[in-house]
């Protein structure tokens, strides 16, 4: 009866929730006025109204496209970065994956060619729209500012209110910032509602913020966290900050109270109405119990006893900007108590009182977590940056990740259970987590990366995500039905990152960029560089741009001839790169970027692509735009797995409950083969093909 309730108010308030928005140093922004609740108000009477009429319309809608469909439902279920060739490494080995194993007899298994580069925000973008990145504008996590050549991300912009009323110290926005969607072109999901079957996605990979079809949605990778980060985590310590060397995160001190008592503070969103925007905080009290290695904290209403070394279930965090609530969850863990060492995980926009739009509709998240309980809606929920930063132990990384895996399952067989007919997408990113922190562990990695435990759960760790996730399609296999089409598919494969190449470092040495008054190295963000001579920059994991006249605020290549002959040029040197050190060649291909993508949006990729030989990336310092005198350096960060290499050389998976009669599958044709299995024809902006499921 209760879940009957939840179900009912959900459905009739799905268009009436209000919410506010955050972003990058933008703070909040609230919507109050009367007549804006006034509006909603009518708007939600009129959808419930005239929601007979609409279901009829749609139900006739997809009675007559079922009628063409070879399936009623479609389950789509991603495993992100589930490598086919070290699965087909695992089974030589003895290993076996039963469940995996009989979709490959009784249907289809496959390697799956994703996209240059195989990296995830231009896999699944090719993923959901069927077309080349030329065609969807996503060409990296991370694309430029052309007016100030720094990093910004190119999945979604959070854009601030342009004015503001300023009184004093206080400074009230006008207006609501506008959350955008950078990728371009449709999902296949979107094509498929408007012929009135119902679509679910959950935790698709850059679908931040939402967008609005006829079915449900929560956003996945690309989410921000309540601070308006990608993932901030706190770390606390009665030890000085220089005895840490935390640069991805918060390092706050512990003020000693006396009685074993400790004080802090936990800092949260920028305050909406202050010049600024400096943080909201909650402080919270700590009494550390060293004998029994526990600790009891207290956090508004709320108290939690920590037991050393575990995960903390998730805990409500309400920041006050005046009359306005601020709410987030998050994770604790007591990592060690003599020195104190605590860790708070990035602050999750509490799916129950968002405040940014995580899901749609914007009740659908509240729904769920009144449901099944508090999970995580960061995109990226599971925190590599605190233990590359050694702050996290890998068990309690490793016990993070399955923690997430078990609420993301939850809310999948839930969606499941309640949606007979139509599509269900579901995207789990265990697999590429933990390759991404443990691929030093493989046997023969040649990773330079510290080993620091002789935990089978934690040496092993690769090999049972690969397991944990056969594991579930037993869960599965029991709940599907016999006519249900199941795909497997993964965004790319893995292999081993070991050296970094400093783009940025070869490019001035190159002569390509140029540092003011002959320096040899600059800062990061490109401090030091004298744009006014240099022609070319790297940006992103595989991205060089030309410092273009016109294009960029301090261009100076001319577009057309010089520019087509600069990025040839850039392309064959890079080719020729070679690591001393290893006597192994660092770039396996170079791109010029109109000979892989095509469409519309090629003017804003890269001008040249880097694809790197397998173990080998752009470097960390490269990567924050630093300019050093060394090209390469050993990777030494528990980050030792990657995939921003070429497409040949970490090929995804493709599972099929049903035989496809098309051989060499890509990503790019999951889409009009999804269309297909419905009975709809194929755009005729798509560029992949039906794989033709018999």
């Amino acid at each position: 009866m209760r879940k009957t309730r939840i179900f009912l108010i959900f459905s009739i308030l799905v268009t009436a929730s209000l919410f506010g928005y955050v972003g990058p140093g933008a703070g909040f922004a609230f919507v109050g006025s009367f007549f804006f609740i006034f509006a909603a108000f009518f708007l939600a009477v009129f959808n419930f109204l005239t929601f007979p009429l609409r279901a009829l319309l749609r139900y006739i809608k997809k009675a007559r496209i079922l009628k063409k469909a070879k399936f009623k439902r479609v389950l789509l279920v991603g495993f992100d970065g589930m490598d086919y060739n070290l699965f087909r490494r695992f089974q030589d080995q003895g290993h076996k994956f039963p469940h995996f194993e009989k979709l490959a007899a009784e249907g289809t298994f496959s390697p799956l060619w994703s996209t240059e580069p195989p990296i995830s925000p231009v896999a699944w973008s090719t993923f959901t729209t069927g077309v080349n990145p030329g065609k969807h504008n996503i060409f990296d996590f991370l694309t430029t500012d052309r007016a100030t050549y720094m990093p910004k991300l190119a999945g979604s912009d959070i854009i601030p209110p342009r004015r503001h009323l300023k009184i004093g110290p206080w400074e009230i926005p006008l207006g609501s910032p506008k959350i955008e969607l950078k990728r371009k072109s449709q999902s296949f999901w979107k094509i498929i509602s408007a012929k009135g079957i119902y679509a679910s996605v959950l935790r698709m990979p850059f679908t931040f913020p939402p967008e609005k079809f006829y079915g449900s949605m929560l956003s996945g990778l690309g989410t921000p966290d309540l601070r308006g980060t990608q993932g901030s985590f706190s770390f606390y310590s009665d030890g000085a900050a220089e005895n840490f060397d935390i640069s991805d995160g918060v390092f706050e001190s512990l003020q000693p109270l006396g009685d074993g008592r400790y004080g802090g503070r936990i800092k949260g969103p920028g305050h909406p109405f202050r010049k600024g925007n400096p943080p909201l905080e909650i402080p919270f009290t700590l009494k550390l119990d060293r004998e029994n290695q526990c600790a009891e904290i207290a956090v508004g209403k709320e108290k939690i006893t920590l037991e050393r070394n575990r995960l903390s279930p998730w805990i409500k965090l309400e920041f006050k900007a005046g009359l306005i609530t601020v709410a987030g969850i998050a994770q604790w863990v007591l990592e060690e108590t003599e020195p104190l060492k605590l860790y708070l995980s990035p602050i999750n926009i509490d799916p129950e009182k968002p405040s940014m739009p995580v899901s749609h509709p914007k009740i659908f998240s509240v729904y769920l977590a009144k449901l099944l309980g508090p999970y995580a809606t960061l995109g990226m929920a599971e925190d590599t940056w605190s233990l590359n930063e050694r702050v996290l132990s890998e068990k309690n990384f490793i016990d993070q990740v399955y923690r997430t895996q078990e609420e993301r399952e939850r809310i999948f067989f839930n969606t499941l259970e309640k949606i007979k007919e139509g599509l269900v997408i579901q995207v789990f990113e265990t697999t590429d987590r933990i390759q991404h922190m443990f691929w030093r562990y493989l046997p023969g990695s040649g990773s330079p990366a510290a080993l620091p435990s002789d935990d089978p759960k934690v040496s092993a760790s690769i090999l049972d995500s690969y397991k944990a996730m056969d594991a579930f399609l037993e869960k599965l296999f029991q709940k599907m039905r016999p006519n249900d089409l199941l795909m497997i598919v993964s965004d790319h494969g893995f292999n081993a990152f070991n050296r970094g190449f400093n783009l940025n470092s070869w490019l001035h040495r190159e002569g390509y960029l140029v540092l003011n008054n002959g320096r040899k190295a600059s800062g990061k963000w490109y401090a030091d560089v004298d744009w006014s001579r240099s022609r070319a920059y790297g940006q992103g994991l595989n991205g060089i741009f030309l410092n273009m006249k016109g294009r960029e605020s301090q261009g100076i290549v001319e577009p057309g001839a010089e520019a087509e002959r600069l990025k040839k040029e850039i392309k064959e040197k890079l080719l020729k790169i070679v690591d001393e050190k290893h006597g192994k060649k660092a770039i396996r291909k170079a791109f010029v970027r109109e000979e892989i993508y095509r469409g519309p949006y090629t003017v804003n990729a890269p001008d040249v692509v880097v694809g790197y030989e397998a173990g080998y990336r752009v470097s960390w310092e490269s990567a924050v735009n630093y300019v050093g005198e060394e090209l390469f350096s050993d990777n030494t960060r528990m980050w030792s797995g990657d995939h921003a290499f070429t497409r040949d050389q970490v090929p995804g998976i493709l599972f099929c409950n049903r035989r496809m009669m098309e051989k060499d599958p890509g990503l790019i044709d999951i889409s009009p083969t999804v269309l297909a299995a419905f009975g709809i024809d194929k755009p005729a902006f798509i560029d992949g093909r039906d794989l033709k499921i018999g």
